[in-house]
């Protein structure tokens, strides 16, 4: 049965266009109300180190006040001769067909680079948190596994308030903790997916137990400190990750290889894309200053919302994409980068489309 509401309505293409041509328009307009916001800065007396000198070849003070961007590309410029091991070394466990030795090896590199980044007791907390989780939930079923990962869930919330017990006692700074505080959040998601995919194979195990456990702790702790989403997602369900790890090993092509680096080339565009468009519009400084936004008029304020949600789409293109990429070298499907948010007209699509990893976990955990 087809309705009118059904059918496909073809607009002329001179029509398009003229819609084309206004909302780009009304776009660049409230852009340039934001980027006129920034007298606002000019003699501003930073307290808080939202801004520090920008490139010297522009001349202007860079917004940095974004929390997530500061820390996030320091973070994978340090894991770029970590990652490097990583791929170099599992390239020769994986001609060799030894999925044991491969899991051990991907734990050892992760503890390594977390030890070099955040220290020994960060590094063992991280360790810790999935080992425990496992002992916990082995061979327990549904309910109890659920009442298990949400107690350790308020945990996270608690280890998670900056300058709490939790950062004094470890004497990590701000950067540190979140990082730490980051990684416990995606091991905790791993943590459920792996319990939801194993239910059952823990419950009917009738083999040699204390090789089954040994096994598939392994395999679980390989799973959560995996390096390329170790700390910056996306999330991958462990059903594919250890797809990769058992399936057979597959040459580097020449083809994949080029791929890898246009993506790569890529990615560092948009974060120097981002860096640079920081240096002229002040978004994220400005959602701090209320009394400031208060007074903006509505172009500008349009203007807002659209810069801050496109700086929020690019962190996780960058992100996604790059981490996307590297995963592909060890044969792990993990999800794409996000869909341009102003493409999705409807709220209901936006995890389905921006972050198809946590959807495919929500449907799986659902259903």
């Amino acid at each position: 049965m087809t309705s009118a509401t059904d059918r496909i309505i073809k607009l002329y293409k001179y029509e398009s266009f003229l819609y084309f041509l206004l909302w780009t328009g009304a776009v660049l307009y409230s852009i340039y109300k934001v980027f006129l916001i920034n007298s606002y800065f000019t003699n501003y007396d930073d307290l808080y180190g939202d801004f520090a000198p920008g490139w010297t070849w522009i001349g202007r003070k860079q917004d940095v006040s974004d929390e997530e961007w500061r820390i996030w590309v320091p973070l994978m410029i340090k894991l770029i001769p970590w990652l490097f091991l990583h791929h170099f070394i599992s390239h020769f466990i994986k001609i060799i067909s030894n999925s044991m030795l491969l899991c051990c090896w991907y734990i050892l590199i992760s503890l390594l680079f977390l030890y070099y980044c955040i220290g020994t007791f960060s590094m063992l907390c991280a360790l810790m948190h999935p080992s425990i989780l496992y002992i916990l939930t082995y061979k327990r079923g549904k309910s109890i596994i659920w009442m298990i990962n949400i107690l350790f869930l308020f945990i996270i919330h608690f280890l998670k308030i900056p300058g709490g017990s939790f950062q004094n006692t470890l004497k990590l700074n701000d950067e540190e903790h979140y990082i730490l505080t980051h990684i416990l959040c995606w091991v905790q998601l791993r943590s459920i997916s792996y319990s939801m995919d194993n239910i059952k194979s823990h419950l009917e195990n009738k083999c040699d137990y204390i090789l089954f456990f040994v096994q598939n702790l392994l395999y679980k702790l390989a799973y959560c400190l995996y390096l390329p989403t170790l700390s910056l997602g996306p999330l991958v369900l462990y059903q594919e990750f250890i797809n990769s790890v058992k399936g057979s090993f597959q040459f580097l092509r020449p083809a994949n290889l080029g791929n890898f680096l246009f993506n790569v080339i890529r990615y560092i565009f948009w974060i120097l894309f981002a860096n640079l468009f920081l240096h002229f519009l002040y978004f994220s400084a400005i959602q701090y200053h209320l009394e400031v936004i208060k007074d903006l008029n509505p172009w500008a304020l349009y203007g807002l919302g659209y810069c801050m949600g496109q700086f929020f789409l690019i962190k996780y293109v960058v992100v996604y994409g790059l981490n996307h990429t590297l995963c592909a070298i060890d044969n792990v499907k993990a999800p794409p980068q996000p869909k341009c948010v102003a493409r999705i007209h409807l709220y209901s699509d936006m995890w389905k489309y921006f972050d198809q990893g946590l959807y495919k976990f929500l449907i799986r955990i659902k259903y």
